[in-house]
């Protein structure tokens, strides 16, 4: 039996494919990345596979005599004399080009506010006019509907009055209610007035009065203002004033009997009214165009 000799063959092609192989790896990674990893070993080792850019220098400047007219080369010594004006030299200073600062962007989230930007939260009526005044007319207050003012076109309003008792009569009794703003329905202001004799008409205008406090108040949904109600039904003067709204209730000075409550918008700080400006409907909203059949 004899031994086969080895196959030298097979282990010189196995070597020759782990060589290919291995180059192949090899150029890949060195390749790869705009050959990132070729660069570094050329930077690391000084192997000066790549050639670098040609620095030109700067070309020195040219001499002050060279850089004149052609016609003042000549020395001013050597120049013939003539009667007319002497020609003066005239020297060019070569242009110097200056890099311009280079402009870095900061962020402006800390900067300190800028007054005339700052604004305010700002209160508005939860309730159109033409709304408000179909509930008061729920209610049993005669307002009518929401309609345009005698004050002008720019002015819409609904009201209610009744007297009890005859004109000039010191112990009659009244109740007026005056709800008035935009003909687009924004409320601008309400305002009642009683006359509240200690008599049977008074205590009825009172209970009145009271009520349609309640309403107007739970309308608005302004529910700090409710802590007035306290006041209001002991005909105590009171004033509350927020975000630009305010109620105000008091008594005339004129008569122990008579009393005034205003319930309105009252925008005073430039904060307010530059908010006021920003949400206002009729100067942003275009009107709509009129339909045509």
């Amino acid at each position: 039996m004899s031994v086969a000799p080895p196959r030298k063959k097979s282990r010189a092609v196995f070597w020759i494919a782990a060589v290919v192989i291995g180059s192949i790896i090899l150029a890949t990674a060195l390749l790869a990345n705009d050959m990132r990893n070729l660069r570094a070993l050329d930077d690391r080792y000084h192997l000066n596979l790549f050639p670098k850019p040609e620095q030109h220098a700067a070309a020195p400047a040219a001499p002050a005599q060279e850089q004149q007219p052609a016609h003042a080369a000549t020395p001013a010594a050597a120049a013939p004399k003539t009667s007319g004006p002497t020609a003066t030299s005239v020297r060019v200073k070569p242009a110097t080009v200056t890099a311009k600062p280079s402009v870095k962007k900061r962020s402006h989230l800390l900067d300190e506010p800028v007054d005339a930007l700052l604004s305010a939260f700002v209160r508005s009526w939860r309730i159109s006019g033409q709304a408000l005044c179909a509930d008061l007319q729920k209610f049993g207050l005669s307002v009518g509907e929401w309609r345009q003012s005698e004050l002008g076109a720019g002015t819409s309003e609904c009201s209610y009055a009744v007297q009890k008792g005859a004109y000039g009569d010191p112990k009659a009794a009244s109740f007026f209610i005056i709800a008035r703003g935009k003909p687009s329905g924004e409320i601008d202001t309400i305002r009642i007035k009683v006359i509240m004799p200690d008599n049977d008409d008074g205590k009825a205008v009172a209970g009145t009065f009271v009520d349609t406090v309640v309403l107007l108040l739970n309308e608005t949904h302004w529910l700090d203002f409710q802590a007035a109600l306290e006041a209001v039904g002991k005909l105590q003067d009171v004033t509350l004033q927020a975000f630009g709204a305010k109620l105000a209730f008091f008594k005339e000075f004129q008569s122990d009997n008579n009393f005034n409550l205003q319930l309105e918008l009252r925008r005073t700080s430039p904060e307010q009214l530059r908010t006021a400006i920003v949400f206002d409907k009729a100067r942003w909203t275009l009107p709509s165009p009129p339909s045509t059949n």
